[in-house]
């Protein structure tokens, strides 16, 4: 059998039925908030519920509910995800397989990523004739790439930005972007000072770009691999207006 781990309910709700197994929705966004250094999960599913404003029994029933299907999977099953290389996928998925590690979850592992150069007729990063002919080939994940992720998600979480810069990243076709995506993380969140998105959303107003639709649009042109959802690039957006007005 198969898992199919969605990055998100646009994917989820638009999955092509052709393509049989069981839907698995990861509905977060971990590139955004605090991840609780080294909380076990229940402490930090608080965080996380705290953080969105929701509460616990809320964010259970929607994140939580769905990752637990994974616990059924069984050895001779495999585990697809459908993320892209961009950071903000590639965090989940650092986070996913650290979960995957502690459930102790012994299926075959694979990540499709969407193709470099998608059709017009896009379905989510993915054409939907690419999706429904199920025309797609899986990286399956190596030992040293599973424990290599797992290390950069407790890199991350620690906030542990000299840990990261002395990894001993692999060459790996599972991660193809891994360098990129480690030095961009970094670059997000500094020790000290403002980090490379809330400085280029700040350039951007300076440079005349008042308009919030507009601003977004030029913030994913320039940071193509982030994949920085709209809401976090608004939050440095109004701060930056509101301190501007004071």
């Amino acid at each position: 059998m198969e898992y199919h781990i969605l990055n998100g309910m646009c994917l989820y709700e638009k999955f092509p039925t052709q393509i049989k197994g069981e839907k698995v929705v990861m509905n977060e966004a971990l590139l955004y908030g605090p991840l609780g250094a080294d909380l076990f999960l229940e402490e930090f599913w608080k965080i996380r519920a705290d953080f969105w404003k929701v509460s616990l029994i809320d964010y259970e029933k929607k994140t939580v509910v769905p990752l637990e299907k994974l616990t059924k999977a069984k050895k001779e099953d495999t585990i697809l995800f459908w993320f892209g290389t961009d950071l903000f996928c590639q965090i989940n998925v650092w986070f996913l397989l650290d979960f995957i590690c502690q459930k102790k979850i012994v299926s075959k592992i694979g990540i499709i990523y969407p193709p470099a150069y998608p059709s017009e007729e896009t379905f989510g990063h993915y054409p939907a004739t690419f999706l429904a002919n199920a025309q797609y080939e899986p990286v399956y994940l190596k030992e040293e790439e599973f424990k290599m992720a797992i290390s950069l998600w407790n890199l991350c979480k620690n906030s542990d930005i000299e840990g990261l810069s002395n990894l001993n990243v692999l060459n790996s076709v599972g991660f193809p972007m891994i360098t990129e995506s480690i030095n961009m993380w970094a670059a997000l969140f500094p020790k000290e000072g403002k980090g490379i998105a809330q400085q280029k959303v700040e350039e951007l107003i300076q440079g005349g770009i008042d308009n919030f639709q507009e601003l977004f649009k030029a913030f994913s042109l320039f940071f193509p691999n982030l994949g920085m959802g709209d809401n976090q690039v608004f939050e440095y957006y109004q701060s930056y207006l509101n301190k501007k007005n004071r």
